[in-house]
């Protein structure tokens, strides 16, 4: 059973899974992932953040794809009054619609999937379709790793302020998240 909180959602260890401090991360992975307005994919819910910016966008639908039974329910809530939205229960790997998407946004937790993510979701892009995800890595450990990207990565540094001293799980401990920008041909 998940935790919901004001600030914070707690996996079944009291472990933080998303904290309110990441809002500037995920207002910049929205703006990233409806550059192109038109359709967009998000997988893994949380607690709205992401998609809350989404849909201050230009954009004509909004998938969201989410596996946890609680935050899926959250999900429910949140769409009733935005008709553009398509909720979807089930794990992303096996449950992307046959469509193509202008941008794709990926933020789960304990993805048993994670590292088939960037292959996977160029099957669903539009050209010049947008990739962004959560990342908790370094500015040079991304820039190594996307050596083996097909397409065109841009980084955007935002400072952030992680309360790690009152973490119980320290998913994240710097003071620079770089989003990810991956433009697909």
């Amino acid at each position: 059973m998940y935790t919901f909180l004001k600030d914070k959602i707690l996996d079944e260890r009291n472990r933080e899974i998303m904290m309110d401090w990441e809002i500037p991360i995920m207002e910049e992975h929205a703006k990233i992932v409806t550059e192109n307005g038109g359709d967009i994919l998000e997988i893994g819910f949380g607690m709205g953040i992401c998609s809350n910016f989404i849909q201050q966008a230009n954009i004509n639908s909004h998938t969201i794809i989410e596996i946890n039974d609680e935050i899926f329910e959250k999900l429910l809530e949140w769409a009733k009054d935005k008709p553009n939205v398509i909720p979807i229960k089930g794990d992303w790997f096996n449950s992307i619609p046959d469509k193509k998407y202008n941008g794709i946004m990926h933020d789960t937790w304990e993805d048993k999937n994670y590292h088939n993510f960037i292959s996977t979701a160029k099957n669903y892009l539009r050209p010049k379709g947008i990739i962004t995800y959560y990342n908790p890595d370094p500015k040079h450990i991304i820039e190594y790793n996307s050596k083996h990207i097909d397409g065109k990565l841009t980084l955007t540094k935002i400072n952030v302020n992680p309360p790690t001293k009152t973490m119980k799980h320290k998913y994240f401990n710097r003071k620079d998240y770089y989003c990810i920008k991956i433009v697909v041909d």
